[in-house]
Formats: C-alpha cells, sequence, structure tokens
C-alpha cells in the first residue's frame, strides 16, 4: 500500500473512533485507593481496608472495591481492571480485611500494574507454600497492600 493510502486510512480510522484512548477511558477506576467509600466511583460500594506483611512489616492500605459471590479468578462479578481482566473474587481476609466477605480485587501480573503503595502477589505469597487451605486460586495474583 502506497505512504499516502496508508496515512488515509489512518485518518478515517481516527475520524470513526478508532483511535487509541487513554487506559483511564476504557476502564472505571473502581480498583483506586481510598480513605471513605465517598472517594471512590459510584459503582464501587465498598472501601476495604486490607493489611498484609511483608518482610517483618505490616502494610496497611484501602482499595475501592465491591462485594461479589462468584468466587475465584477472572470473576465476572467484578469490574474489569487496568490489565484488561475481570477482578478476582477472593474473602477480604486473604489480604488482611476484616471478615471473610467476598470481595472484588485488582488482577496482576507484576508490581507495575498495581498502583502505587500496592504490590502484586500470587497464591504463595498470601498464603505460604501450602496453598491448600489459600482460597486464592493457584495461578492468580492481586494488587494487595506492600512497599513500592
Amino acid at each position: 500500500m502506497p505512504r499516502t493510502a496508508l496515512i488515509r486510512v489512518l485518518m478515517l480510522a481516527t475520524l470513526l473512533g478508532c483511535g487509541s484512548s487513554p487506559r483511564s477511558e476504557l476502564f472505571t477506576p473502581v480498583y483506586d485507593a481510598c480513605l471513605t467509600v465517598d472517594d471512590c466511583v459510584e459503582t464501587a460500594t465498598l472501601c476495604e481496608e486490607l493489611s498484609v506483611e511483608f518482610a517483618g512489616f505490616d502494610y496497611i492500605n484501602s482499595i475501592c472495591t465491591l462485594t461479589c459471590a462468584a468466587e475465584g479468578s477472572v470473576s465476572a462479578d467484578c469490574p474489569r481492571a487496568y490489565v484488561g481482566l475481570f477482578g478476582s473474587c477472593y474473602p477480604s481476609s486473604v489480604a488482611g480485611g476484616i471478615d471473610d466477605t467476598l470481595v472484588c480485587f485488582d488482577p496482576c501480573f507484576v508490581d507495575g500494574d498495581c498502583q502505587q503503595g500496592f504490590r502484586c502477589l500470587g497464591a504463595t505469597g498470601l498464603c505460604g507454600a501450602d496453598l491448600d487451605p489459600c482460597p486464592v486460586d493457584e495461578n492468580d495474583a492481586i494488587c494487595v497492600p506492600g512497599p513500592t
């Protein structure tokens, strides 16, 4: 395809709405940090405080989230995250929440997928080497409070 034709195709695609959008326009930021639920978007119904021990220190932070019923990774009950996946539905206690209420967690692959003040931990990081009683799916990872 000649260069001028390629430029015309790209311009047409942009005019028709096929251009790239900032990621904040693609996903509602449900999993943002918060102090109260009033800091959260309307679709979030909780500002869940979490506390995770890492390397001898307790890291505490709160996330905007909501309750869910379909427990497990990539739960359709949970809003999509910036990584493009549906959130993961686990008891809040897995990340130091106050009870076993099922809430949506921000899924991740690496620490860089999580916002400031959070890190990416999988089942082994949250439950230790014995994964038998761990509610987190073995191949899943979620953003939890931690060093940045």
